[in-house]
């Protein structure tokens, strides 16, 4: 059972960010050596940092050791197929769209648009990455190879992905000035329950030498539903710790609270 947490809420942290003193506040927060961890961040929320995101990532390191895991999500939404996409692409580019799209790349793919932090994490020396051409994760640290290997390519975020063996490994969340519902462990409730629609999505894989179009089964990605209800329920059970980094409120909570949370909120939802 997770350590239950005092909820607490300090005065914002001083506007210029060390990496010593990220590595305070991450101590406080409740990391310690040897924790899995599943990190997220935005680095606009945490002001001026000395030394950037490898500060950040240095400080994450450092505090949970050569013995701890590090997992970041490191999503590729922007190579759904253009029918899919969440910024509609009119009918007449689809074709140029598809042609143009370079299948996934364990080491190239990134999101533009998502913050910096995921994209200078995969520039470190010994990070892994899993092989799912939308919702890869990559992972540094003891347990790294193991969260990486076998990424299901159908249901990217079941049971069997990472988000599923941050739970089996008792991980911890760690969002550093992002909110509730960015986390993606929320996401691993909607297989708890029959609540879910299967859809199909497409993404270019490299298959020998050739580029394909592979379809793959989904869930519909939904970042808000029921998780302003989770995160009610799980401060209301005191596990959840805070503190501030620059003007980013940053917390630390239990994987397996946030699965019982969310779980427990889709269902209430689903039952109205």
């Amino acid at each position: 059972m997770a350590e239950k947490f005092t909820y607490i809420t300090l005065e914002e942290t001083a506007s210029v960010l060390t990496k010593e003193g990220i590595i305070e506040q991450l101590k406080y927060l409740g990391v310690q050596k040897g924790m899995t961890l599943l990190v997220q961040g935005d680095m606009k929320q945490l002001g001026t940092v000395v030394g950037g995101e490898q500060s950040v990532i240095e400080a994450l390191m450092e505090t949970v050791g050569f013995e701890g895991t590090i997992v970041m999500p490191s999503f590729t939404f922007g190579l759904l197929d253009p029918s899919s996409q969440k910024k509609k692409v009119e009918r007449q580019y689809w074709k140029a769209f598809r042609n143009g799209l370079e299948p996934f790349d364990r080491r190239l793919s990134v999101e533009m648009d998502e913050d910096t932090l995921v994209q200078q994490f995969l520039r470190n020396d010994g990070v892994a990455r899993s092989y799912h051409p939308i919702y890869s994760f990559a992972a540094w640290g003891k347990y790294a190879r193991i969260f990486c290997d076998k990424h299901p390519l159908h249901f990217g975020l079941n049971q069997d992905s990472p988000l599923g063996k941050m739970v089996d490994f008792n991980g911890f969340v760690v969002l550093l000035g992002t909110s509730y519902e960015k986390s993606v462990m929320f996401q691993l409730a909607k297989y708890k329950g029959d609540q879910f629609p299967v859809r199909i999505i497409s993404a270019p894989i490299r298959s020998g030498n050739k580029k394909e179009w592979k379809d793959l089964l989904d869930i519909s990605y939904d970042s808000k539903k029921g998780i302003k209800e989770a995160m009610e329920y799980m401060e209301e059970k005191k596990v959840v710790r805070t503190t501030f980094l620059g003007k980013g409120c940053c917390r630390f909570f239990s994987c397996r609270e946030a699965l019982q949370a969310a779980v427990l909120s889709f269902s209430c939802l689903e039952s109205l």
